[in-house]
């Protein structure tokens, strides 16, 4: 593969790169009993199977709306008693509760929606290419402000990133450019300067590609599939890896 030349940043997605995820039923199964009774402690009493074709449905109904409005992110409070829990905040006293719990609602709903599982190589990798003095960002779509904060944590590699950017904390997601020009700016780079590594060509390579990055590198995931799905652009990555370690040949030979 031919090296990647000029690069002094290297931003990552998190979902799919830094850990690989797949869909399990029963992990979401379970994560849907614990937000179940989360709720009822809030007075919202939801039977398990409702709650997950809400969950789902709601789902579905927000990436319609993000889709349709630049998509941009709504507070985690919003997405909860418009879209995910739609119809059940009917009163004022149960909109403040769910509202008051709505990020820990949001954390716990991501957390179970998939099976995660670090690649064995993230910590070399990561850890190699922020020793030989390349600028590592994260720029993440999440309904949650503290989960990928807290996983970066679990697995000692938050210091490695001079920039994490969350969508939940800029108001816009993926693809959407503002997002990645808002991690530039944060990490001081410019985008003929970076490659863009990410599992998606919908929200990932597009992205990246419209705020001029100048590499992009796609990295398939357990949910590239799903994430993908109907995707119709016309954009192509410089390159395409099976796994995070063949970034290193790429950007340092």
């Amino acid at each position: 593969m031919a090296k990647l030349d000029d690069v002094k940043g290297v931003f990552l997605d998190y979902g799919g790169v830094i850990e690989d995820m797949q869909p399990d039923p029963m992990l979401f199964k379970k994560g849907v009993a614990i937000l179940k009774e989360m709720l009822e402690g809030a007075g919202v009493h939801i039977e398990p199977d409702v709650l997950a074709n809400l969950l789902r449905e709601g789902q579905k109904g927000y990436e319609d709306w993000y889709r349709h409005n630049g998509f941009r992110e709504l507070p985690s409070s919003e997405i909860w008693c418009s879209f995910l829990l739609k119809g059940y905040c009917r009163t004022e006293r149960v909109r403040r509760k769910i509202e008051a719990m709505a990020e820990e609602l949001s954390s716990i709903y991501e957390f179970y929606q998939y099976k995660r599982r670090p690649p064995a190589s993230m910590l070399h990798v990561l850890k190699y290419l922020f020793q030989n003095r390349f600028v590592l960002a994260l720029v993440s779509n999440t309904l949650s402000r503290t989960l990928i904060p807290e996983r970066l944590h679990k697995f000692g590699v938050e210091r490695y990133f001079t920039t994490v950017v969350l969508s939940m904390e800029t108001g816009v997601r993926k693809p959407a450019r503002a997002i990645f020009e808002h991690a530039l700016k944060q990490s001081g780079m410019t985008p003929m300067q970076c490659v863009f590594v990410g599992d998606t060509m919908s929200r990932d390579i597009e992205g990246s590609r419209k705020a001029g990055f100048r590499y992009t590198v796609l990295i398939e995931s357990g949910i590239t599939g799903e994430k993908d799905s109907g995707y119709q652009g016309s954009v192509s990555p410089d390159h395409t890896i099976e796994k995070i370690e063949d970034l290193l040949p790429l950007l340092i030979g």
